[in-house]
């Protein structure tokens, strides 16, 4: 199992996803993707959809005021 970080603060819809989709496709079985995240929509909407519809499984937290961590988990 690899745990591989992410930070796309700063960016917004479509970049956040499509940064993900990349790093997603690079992963193994069990491995695990850690997204740092400050846009809202991709936080708790486009990002968590998106490992719904690929099988992953989604764990998302707010960890401070504006910033989620996402953790995304290939089965």
């Amino acid at each position: 199992m690899v745990t591989k970080n992410l930070d796309i603060s700063g960016k917004v819809c479509p970049y956040c996803l499509l940064a993900v989709q990349k790093q997603v496709k690079a992963m193994n079985k069990s491995d695990e993707l850690v997204v740092t995240c400050d846009h809202p929509p991709a936080a708790t909407t486009s990002i968590p959809q998106f490992a719904k519809d690929n099988g992953l499984e989604c764990d998302v937290k707010k960890t401070s005021s504006g910033i989620w961590e996402i953790r995304l988990t290939k089965r």
